[in-house]
């Protein structure tokens, strides 16, 4: 591992009702902590959004109302929330578009639900970030959009990306495919991938800062350049 570690560093990933950070709700949360010795451990929950999911968003993630609201649903995000913020601890943080998406939403359900998580002291680095920084030459109509999936074929190859990509099975109605645990799309796989990418981009650009500090001012300054382009 070339990440220089002082504290452990929790990457997450979310599933929700939809894109909105201000509107729409968490459904399901993982965490990944890489702590310094390389070792993992991880957290999934799911949660009752409190609101219907749409169609659209279950067949992303495969989450359906019956699975998580109701008599017999998951808790609220503001029961569960305070031993999923002692998991991540002082952690730094990580993911795959967290500065755009997944952190922002995490910190407005956060607010919505009463629950304490402080970003003092923190560190974030974002693998997409990395992405659009180290290959700005990347043509998204030949090799496609920078996502999650075309980011472990480009950085973890082949054989890891055919294996995570049986996340985006299907059935024929278009709702997610009754996948047997070890291969359904969910947070914290994708939280796993994400970790996977972000230690290989380090593998392979060697003009990365290798402490997280350092890289988390380097993945800010390429957001920074990113708002500036799109104004």
């Amino acid at each position: 591992m070339q990440l220089q570690l002082s504290r452990p560093l929790v990457c997450f990933d979310l599933e929700s009702t939809g894109l909105d950070v201000l509107n729409d709700r968490i459904v399901e949360i993982g965490f990944v902590k890489l702590h310094p010795d390389g070792t993992r451990e991880q957290i999934q929950r799911r949660v009752d959004p409190g609101i219907d999911i749409p169609e659209s968003a279950t067949r992303i993630h495969g989450i359906r109302n019956d699975d998580v609201r109701g008599l017999f649903g998951e808790p609220s995000l503001a029961r569960i929330g305070a031993d999923l913020i002692a998991f991540v601890g002082d952690a730094d943080l990580a993911g795959f578009n967290v500065v755009g998406y997944d952190l922002p939403m995490w910190r407005a359900e956060c607010e919505r639900h009463g629950l304490e998580f402080s970003m003092e002291g923190r560190h974030v680095l974002d693998a997409r970030l990395v992405f659009l920084g180290k290959e700005p030459s990347w043509d998204r109509f030949i090799q496609g959009p920078r996502n999650l999936n075309n980011a472990v074929l480009h950085y973890c190859g082949r054989d890891q990306a055919a294996v995570f990509a049986q996340r985006d099975a299907a059935d024929d109605s278009g709702a997610g495919a009754d996948l047997d645990k070890a291969n359904r799309h969910s947070a914290v796989k994708d939280a796993d991938a994400t970790l996977d990418v972000l230690l290989a981009q380090l593998q392979r650009y060697s003009d990365l800062p290798r402490d997280v500090p350092a890289l988390a001012e380097w993945c800010a300054a390429i957001a920074s350049e990113q708002q500036r382009s799109m104004a």
